[in-house]
């Protein structure tokens, strides 16, 4: 398997769509939602998502569904690879980890079965999801666009783990904790398909909204603003999700389930919303 890059300048030797935005994307129909361990904590959990994309798929939109581990699978396993020592290798700890991610988007396409939405649920494998890097911190860098948009043409759903990719070599990677973000934007980013990330809060705050009555919401929010929320603690997004979403220029939702209000990142100044107040979605 040969590594290429679809996100150089050259879109024919790489794969790009040649930069497409959001709002164009969103024209064409594709959203990417990424669904977090926040919004997955159990196995009920996946019905809901479930019913958050038929949600969209009613409003006319393909899905590309990119899911996190169910909350908690990811640290037991990391406890699980303990017992092996305290620096087991990296190459099989990362195949371990991954099966979080395989298991939710499995439990995920069972439950979209089970409400009759046409989906189907591949691999990073199998939709070609190569990275470059260590294992446990990869990059991703290449991606079948033509296979995920050509079984759009024949389905409503596609899901994809999100955290895991695969080598030149075919060996199981991973993108960095929190690493579903960055699959999601990656991913839109090649599609040229609009991107919202749901999480368990209907946007990005001043401050935790748990911990502070008079927090704020952001209806928008630089990518500046983004990353430094991103290294506080209890962050909304990866840090390393956000710094790709920069050098792409790619804007993206921060949302909840069922919540037409959320936060779009990657304007040139910040907004706060006053409570109650809607901003016009991107997805």
């Amino acid at each position: 398997m040969t590594a290429k890059t679809n996100c150089g300048t050259n879109g024919a030797e790489c794969g790009c769509r040649g930069g497409l935005t959001p709002t164009a994307s969103a024209e064409s129909g594709v959203v990417v939602l990424k669904f977090g361990g926040s919004v997955l904590t159990c196995e009920r959990d996946v019905a809901v998502v479930a019913q958050e994309i038929q949600r969209h798929i009613k409003l006319g939109q393909k899905v590309v569904a990119v899911v996190s581990a169910l909350d908690g699978t990811t640290d037991r396993l990391i406890s699980q690879a303990a017992h092996f020592g305290p620096a087991p290798d990296e190459a099989a700890t990362a195949l371990l980890l991954s099966t979080g991610e395989l298991a939710s988007a499995a439990l995920l396409g069972l439950a979209l079965s089970q409400q009759g939405t046409r989906a189907q649920v591949f691999t990073p494998a199998q939709v070609n999801l190569l990275t470059a890097g260590e294992p446990q911190d990869s990059l991703a860098i290449w991606v079948d666009r033509d296979f995920i948009l050509g079984r759009l043409k024949h389905v409503e759903c596609v899901v994809v783990p999100g955290f895991v990719g695969v080598d030149e070599f075919g060996a199981t990677t991973l993108l960095g904790r929190g690493g579903s973000d960055l699959t999601a934007l990656f991913l839109a980013k090649n599609l040229g398909a609009a991107c919202r990330l749901v999480k368990d809060v209907d946007g990005l705050y001043d401050r935790d909204p748990a911990k502070n009555v008079g927090a704020r919401r952001y209806g928008a929010a630089s990518y500046e603003t983004a990353l430094k929320l991103s290294g506080t603690v209890g962050a909304i997004v990866q840090s390393k999700a956000v710094n790709y979403a920069k050098e792409h220029g790619l804007k993206f939702e921060v949302g909840a389930i069922g919540r037409v209000e959320a936060t779009i990142v990657g304007g040139e100044v910040d907004e706060f919303v006053a409570a109650g107040e809607r901003v016009a979605a991107l997805v």
